[in-house]
């Protein structure tokens, strides 16, 4: 009897962090306790978390021996406004793992607390993990955790897992699984078999059968896809508090919106992910310097600099288009000359970034529509027209995995096949159209050019057709000349563009952000 081992990789569990709070049981009172800031500028400031972060140890990051200097009241209202004794401000979630509050000049940032008890973890919504704070006019950046004023009982947590390319997903790698969790295998599934319903039922989009699916079963085809939501719902959990988000009313002018608009020719061909679960680095990156090329600069961003750096997300085994983009805000990105894409975790290397002559950082990251789940169509055709392409992110269904040309909607049912579970997956937006009166958006992949339409594809626009429309990301990138006082785009300040510390492993940008506020 042969067995796939689920959920665990090289002895640790391949996931985002194993928590689940929605914006319900996070909004209300809450007391901030502060460290003092212990990093000025551009550095790497884990807060006792790995690089990048890893779910086994994430939820015991630093606890042990933070130290709070003071500590604050803040209420989080369920319009996502901020209020404190003497300031204001906006508050969102990060999908549901963590929160973000932006207070006058500070911002924070924390994952919500959970402990691995049993197969799945317990998610605790009323605390948080150790996490960080930023002073956005003196750039001082220390570690911070939170506690709600009234508890709010546990819950179990969402499993997720991240998923990876499927023709990488081979029996090598089933064998390289270390045990957390078997089951039988499931049997090997007649594609052709399946694609011949897919392409019976009516639609706007042909399926076919990939070269890479053929002897596989639905299980192994499937880590494909992003990450593992690891349960099923009737309803989109991305939409689940969505009836308090209807109270936020678009008020712009979309009037002047054409038909059809891209940006398809500032793209670099789609990458291939392999066997990482990078698709949300991947898209940000691609996000980033398809904007770059708007504004005249030619260069592709490294997402394996993300990958190897960030400890806001976990490498390969998952991550937030949000948290990428924050990371970038705080830290520098470099190209993909610099640190080239190797479809796995690497070493971070951040002395790597003195000898460009140029590296790049970002401003005013965000969720379109001012927070999580409160963006619509309009908003996002707008900032595509305005300043480029954006971060999407969805639940496909297992049928677009088979997806070869066309306007994709899913045909499938929720009870075709037992094992599938939803996933979660980012990729790239570029511009939209309509073909034969069905509205779509135009987005690409990070499956390699052999998939899709050259490795894009389309998806039908206005209906939230997979939920493609419940959350989408972008920031404005911009250069750092490192030898000059100014930067492409943006004035800097009159004093050397970098300060360097003693330490190799870092650096600090002296004043660099002066003028951007």
């Amino acid at each position: 009897m042969r067995f796939v081992i689920l959920f665990c990789m090289l002895g640790f569990v391949i996931c985002d962090l194993p928590v689940h709070c929605l914006k319900h049981q996070v909004a209300g009172k809450w007391r901030l306790y502060l460290e003092k800031p212990t990093q000025k500028g551009v550095g790497l400031l884990p807060c006792g978390h790995e690089i990048p972060d890893r779910a086994k140890t994430s939820y015991m990051a630093y606890s042990s021996n933070f130290q709070p200097s003071q500590d604050f009241e803040v209420t989080l209202g369920d319009d996502y406004k901020v209020k404190s004794s003497s300031k204001s401000g906006e508050w969102t979630m990060v999908y549901d793992e963590g929160f973000e509050i932006k207070l006058g000049n500070m911002k924070y940032f924390a994952f919500s607390k959970y402990e691995p008890k049993g197969r799945e973890g317990v998610s605790y919504c009323d605390q948080t993990l150790v996490g960080w704070y930023t002073n956005q006019d003196t750039q001082e950046r220390g570690c911070y955790r939170a506690e709600k004023t009234e508890k709010v009982e546990s819950s179990e947590s969402i499993k997720t897992v991240s998923i990876v390319q499927p023709e990488f997903m081979d029996d090598d790698d089933m064998k390289s699984l270390s045990f957390l969790q078997v089951q039988e295998k499931t049997p090997e599934v007649n594609h052709e078999e399946v694609v011949e319903k897919l392409n019976q039922k009516e639609g706007t989009w042909k399926a076919k059968v990939y070269d890479h699916m053929k002897g596989k079963s639905f299980a192994e085809v499937a880590k494909s896809l992003g990450k593992k939501l690891g349960f099923k719902k009737d309803k989109s959990y991305k939409q689940q508090d969505q009836t308090a988000n209807k109270v936020f009313v678009q008020t712009a002018d979309y009037s002047d919106l054409p038909k059809s608009f891209n940006w398809k020719e500032k793209l670099a061909p789609p990458r291939q992910q392999g066997q990482c679960g990078s698709c949300y680095a991947i898209a940000t990156m691609s996000m980033l310097s398809a904007r770059l090329k708007i504004k005249g600069e030619n260069v592709d961003l490294s997402p394996q600099w993300s990958l190897n750096c960030n400890y806001y997300n976990q490498g390969c085994d998952g991550g937030y288009p949000y948290l990428v983009n924050k990371f970038a805000e705080e830290q520098v990105l470099v190209s993909e000359g610099a640190e080239p894409y190797q479809g796995f975790d690497g070493s971070c290397n951040f002395q790597k970034a003195k000898s460009q002559s140029k590296v790049y950082s970002t401003k005013n990251y965000k969720y379109l529509g001012g927070s999580y789940g409160r963006v619509s169509e309009q908003v996002i055709m707008s900032e595509i027209m305005k300043n480029g392409p954006v971060v999407l992110s969805f639940e496909p269904s297992y049928d677009f995995m088979y997806y070869e040309s066309g306007i994709y909607h899913s045909k499938a049912q929720t009870n075709d096949y037992a094992e599938w579970e939803k996933v979660d997956h980012s990729v790239l937006c570029y511009g939209w159209g309509e073909e034969d009166g069905v509205k779509f958006w135009m987005l690409q992949n990070s499956w390699g050019n052999q998939w899709g339409e050259g490795g894009n594809f389309r998806m039908k626009r206005g209906v939230d057709e997979s939920a493609i429309e419940s959350m989408a990301e972008a920031s404005d990138p911009y250069v750092i000349n490192q030898n000059s006082s100014t930067s492409f785009s943006e004035t800097k300040s009159n004093e050397s563009d970098f300060d360097y510390e003693d330490d190799d492993s870092i650096f600090s940008f002296n004043q660099i952000r002066q003028n951007l506020k």
